[in-house]
C-alpha cells in the first residue's frame, strides 16, 4: 500500500512537470528569471512593451490604481496577440492635468521627469540585448512627451538595428471611436471617471469601482470640461463591465495593428538602418 502511494505521488508529480514545461511562458518581465529571459531574447526579437500607467484621483466611485491596473491587463493582451513581446513592469507615476495639482493622492511627474524615467527604462532594455521598444500610455498627459522619446532614440538606435516606436491609437484613436459610440447611444461621451474610464477599469479590476456610488460630475464639454467638486467628469451611471471589456479589446486591437505596421516598415528597412 504504502509503494502505491509513493508511485502515484510521482507519477503525480511528473505531470506537473510536464505541464508546468507545456505551459506557455508569461509575457511579464516580472515573471521571468534571467535565463528565461535570455532564452526569449536569443530565440527570437521579441518586442519590450513599456506601458505607463499613473496614479491619480477619479473622484468617490473609481480608485487610485486605474491606469496601472489597465495598463497591465492591455500590456498583456497587446503581448500575447503579438506572439513575441515582453511587458515591462508599468511604470505608475505621469505628468498629470492642471486641474487634478493638489488634490489628495495624487502623484504628479513632470513631463521632464517622467521622459528622463522612460529614457532610463528603454535605455536599460536596449543595453539588456532588446532590438525593438514600443513606448504606450494609458493616460493623456503622457502622449506627447512619450512620442517625442521614441523619435529621440529610434533616430540615435536604428543605424545599429535597434528600433524604437510609439504607439498611439491604444489612446487617441481609441478614445474618440469609444466616445463616439458612446454619444450614438445618447449618453455622455467623455469625462475623468465618466462612462468609459469607469467601465474599462471595472472590467480589469472590479475592486477598484464603487458601484453604488455612480452618480454624474460636470458634463461640461460632454464631461471631458472641468471636474465637479468631488474631482469627477462625466457620467458613469449604465457603465459596465461587460462596456469595459469591449472598449478594452478596441484599444488592444488598434494598438496591435499599429505595432505590426510599425515593425513590418522596421523589418523592410533594417538592412538600410544597418549600414
Amino acid at each position: 500500500m504504502g509503494g502505491r502511494t509513493i508511485l502515484a505521488a510521482a507519477a503525480a508529480l511528473t505531470l506537473l512537470a510536464a505541464q508546468a514545461q507545456a505551459a506557455p511562458a508569461s509575457v511579464y518581465m516580472e515573471d521571468l528569471t534571467l535565463p528565461e529571459l535570455q532564452a526569449r531574447l536569443a530565440d527570437a526579437r521579441p518586442v519590450a512593451l513599456i506601458f505607463t500607467g499613473g496614479t491619480e484621483a477619479t473622484g468617490p466611485s473609481v480608485a487610485y490604481g486605474k491606469h496601472n491596473a489597465r495598463a497591465h491587463a492591455y500590456a498583456g493582451d497587446i503581448a500575447r496577440q503579438l506572439g513575441n513581446a515582453i511587458v515591462a513592469p508599468v511604470l505608475p507615476f505621469a505628468p498629470n492635468s492642471d486641474k487634478l495639482k493638489g488634490v489628495a493622492g495624487t502623484i504628479t511627474l513632470t513631463s521632464e521627469t517622467f521622459t528622463a524615467v522612460n529614457e532610463q527604462v528603454a535605455r536599460s532594455l536596449i543595453g539588456g540585448g532588446f532590438k525593438r521598444v514600443a513606448l504606450l500610455g494609458d493616460h493623456g498627459p503622457s502622449q506627447a512627451p512619450l512620442k517625442a522619446l521614441a523619435d529621440k532614440l529610434d533616430a540615435e538606435f536604428a543605424p545599429q538595428g535597434v528600433r524604437v516606436f510609439f504607439i498611439s491609437d491604444n489612446y487617441a484613436r481609441a478614445r474618440t471611436e469609444i466616445e463616439a459610440q458612446i454619444r450614438a447611444s445618447g449618453h455622455t461621451s467623455g469625462g475623468h471617471g465618466g462612462l468609459w474610464d469607469t467601465a474599462e477599469t471595472w472590467a480589469v479590476a472590479p475592486a477598484l469601482v464603487r458601484p453604488t456610488t455612480l452618480h454624474p460630475g460636470d458634463l461640461t464639454d460632454e464631461g471631458n470640461g472641468p471636474l465637479s467638486a468631488e474631482g469627477f467628469s462625466g457620467d458613469p451611471r449604465g457603465a459596465t463591465p461587460a462596456m469595459g471589456r469591449k472598449f478594452g479589446a478596441l484599444r488592444v486591437r488598434l494598438a496591435v495593428e499599429e505595432l505590426k505596421r510599425d515593425l513590418a516598415q522596421a523589418d523592410t528597412a533594417a538592412p538600410v538602418a544597418a549600414k
